[in-house]
């Protein structure tokens, strides 16, 4: 959420696995969510880029919790996040198994 660079500011990344020991940086925040999965394609749009857009400070490349809390997305019931989610997992396992084959 906060770097020296813009262009890392918004960078996300899913966990998939339990990682008890694990430390989140002074850097980063951790997020939680019923469909982690959706969250991570919403993280992917155009719509997360404007919002990190109108929220950027001048000086500091920083989200704070405050701005990320700010941030106004539409979201559709949960059955329809999981779809969503899963379609996108599975694009992105198809995409990594053929990128494993032409290497």
């Amino acid at each position: 959420m906060r770097n020296g660079s813009r262009a890392l500011i918004g960078k996300h990344a899913q966990v998939k696995r339990s990682m008890p020991s694990t430390v989140i940086g002074a850097f980063m925040t951790g997020v939680r969510s019923r469909c982690p999965q959706f969250i991570n394609v919403l993280l992917s749009t155009r719509a997360f880029d404007d919002e990190v857009a109108k929220n950027m400070g001048a000086t500091i490349n920083q989200i704070t919790l405050g701005m990320f809390g700010a941030m106004s997305f539409d979201f559709p019931d949960m059955a329809e996040q999981s779809c969503v989610g899963a379609l996108f997992a599975k694009l992105d396992s198809l995409i990594a198994l053929h990128q494993r084959e032409f290497t």
